[in-house]
């Protein structure tokens, strides 16, 4: 009697578990094969990590334009890494739309396009970067921008990574509505004051901001009432004479609702002194010499020409005081990595930190300097100005972040940007360098308002081997146990 209620027992929990397999079965199966047939795939992290924000599908299928969508690496490579997930499916989920023209290569395999994308060279194409194009226009999204991570430095050195935020699809977004839009932020070469012009010595540069997505325009301020509102940066090349206190105060006026202003200051023999230059310089922290420099050492400078001198791009991680770095930002590492190329300049005035009464609230950085054989000999001015040697600054930058983060980026000299000499090897490495600061100035990328999102990253810091014994007997060997005592109790009930 016993034996049969066991039985009736037993064949009771087996019926339930057939039942519940059969059902899990009818369930799971076939709403596997119904997702896998439309490629139906479901975002469980809570931020939505791997789905395009509703502003992008929106704006996409709102599109009548047509988008050639170029990634510089082959999906293939770019899925090997599971570190990019997030960055694949965004692609995935871009190329679906009927407005993109999704194409990915290897760029050594494809040096046609890449010369079609880049013609003059000023985009730097690297691996892994996109490019957008509609019509005429077009523009680069940065591989490195895809991601932002936070984190600090082991005692081993390495860089352990605490908080990571996905940028891309604002980012690619922004890019697609700036080509489709054709709507570029100007940059104002500045005119009246016998500064060189656009279309007499700037059209290689000029071509150069378009790729950067700008545009180049001429502005004289004796005529303008205000700087234009689509007015990104305010370059100034090689000025003759000074501004006036009209000119003056219009430009401060631009500068005190975050203006940028570019002062490409050759050295200049006029007996003139630039009162109103240097007074929105030294607003800025910064002062410049009325000389022209040269290097005394003939191994550092061109043959036959002590003016045109080898430069040194200044390395901002060699700065050890860590407060004096806060707030700068890096404009040269990148260059600096170029170690192939060593870089000159053409004849160039210097400058010097001037000491501002609001010096504690500007972020000034010098960007190239000389060799310590550099002479800056006394050239225009009053005459009087004292000569000076050592490593000498010949560009800086400065930021206030009191007046709307406004920014000045000053050089010595504005020839090397000009039809003549951009194309020369030597000045390559000062023409990156210079549009590193029109990037750093004003940035052309829309901001979509999609925000970045976080990818979580969960660490167990173990302080003893015992701590680490302890987890892997809770994380493997419990498991072992309970799965071996289960295969006991089946073991024993499959013969009861």
């Amino acid at each position: 009697m016993a034996e049969q209620k066991k039985s009736k027992k037993n064949l009771k929990f087996t019926t339930i578990a057939w039942i519940m397999a059969i059902m899990l079965a009818v369930i799971i199966i076939p709403i596997n094969v119904v997702c896998s047939i439309f490629d139906v795939k479901l975002d469980m992290t809570p931020n939505q990590l791997y789905s395009l924000n509703k502003t992008t599908v929106d704006y996409l299928n709102s599109l009548d334009e047509k988008i050639d969508f170029y990634l510089l690496i082959e999906m293939d490579e770019v899925r090997k890494d599971e570190e990019m997930l997030a960055f694949t499916h965004m692609i995935d989920q871009y190329r679906e739309f009927d407005c993109i023209n999704f194409i990915d290569m290897n760029v050594n395999e494809n040096p046609e396009i890449i010369e079609e994308l880049n013609p003059e060279g000023y985009l730097s194409l690297k691996e892994g970067d996109m490019v957008v194009k509609c019509g005429d226009n077009i523009k680069r999204i940065q591989a490195s921008k895809m991601y932002t991570y936070n984190g600090d430095y082991n005692n081993t050195g390495n860089f352990v990574v605490d908080e990571a935020y996905f940028n891309g699809e604002n980012l690619v977004t922004g890019a697609i509505k700036t080509v489709v839009e054709g709507k570029m932020p100007s940059v104002y070469f500045l005119t009246g004051h016998g500064e060189k012009t656009i279309d007499e010595n700037y059209k290689t540069f000029k071509s150069n901001l378009k790729n950067y997505n700008y545009d180049a325009k001429e502005l004289n301020l004796t005529t303008e009432s205000e700087v234009p509102e689509d007015a990104a940066i305010i370059v100034v090349p090689a000025p003759k004479t000074d501004f006036t206190d009209a000119e003056t105060e219009k430009i401060e006026r631009y500068m005190d609702k975050g203006g940028n202003l570019s002062l490409l200051l050759s050295p200049n023999d006029e007996k003139i002194i630039y009162t109103n230059i240097e007074k929105i310089m030294h607003q800025y922290g910064i002062g410049m010499d009325y000389n022209r420099v040269y290097e005394t050492d003939s191994s550092k400078h061109v043959s036959g020409n002590k003016y045109e001198m080898m430069v040194n791009l200044v390395d901002l991680s060699q700065i050890t005081d860590e407060t004096s770095k806060e707030g700068l930002t890096d404009l040269t590492s990148e260059l600096l990595q170029n170690d192939s190329i060593i870089p000159y300049m053409p004849a160039s005035r210097s400058f010097y930190q001037y000491n501002a009464e609001n010096a504690s609230t500007l972020n000034i950085c010098p960007l190239i300097e000389t060799n310590e054989t550099a002479y800056g000999e006394n050239y225009g001015g009053n005459g009087d100005a004292m000569e000076i040697s050592g490593k000498l600054q010949l560009a800086a930058y400065s930021e206030d972040p009191t007046r709307s983060n406004s920014k000045l980026v000053v050089m010595g000299n504005a020839e090397f940007i000009d039809d003549t000499s951009i194309q020369e090897p030597f000045v390559i490495i000062p023409v990156y360098l210079y549009m590193s600061t029109i990037s750093w100035m004003y940035s052309s990328d829309i901001d979509m308002g999609i925000p970045s999102r976080e990818k979580t990253y969960d660490y167990m810091n173990l302080k003893s081997e015992s701590d680490a014994n302890m987890v892997i007997i809770l994380f493997v060997g419990a498991p072992i146990v309970i799965a071996g005592a289960g295969i006991l109790i089946w073991l024993k009930r499959r013969h009861s």
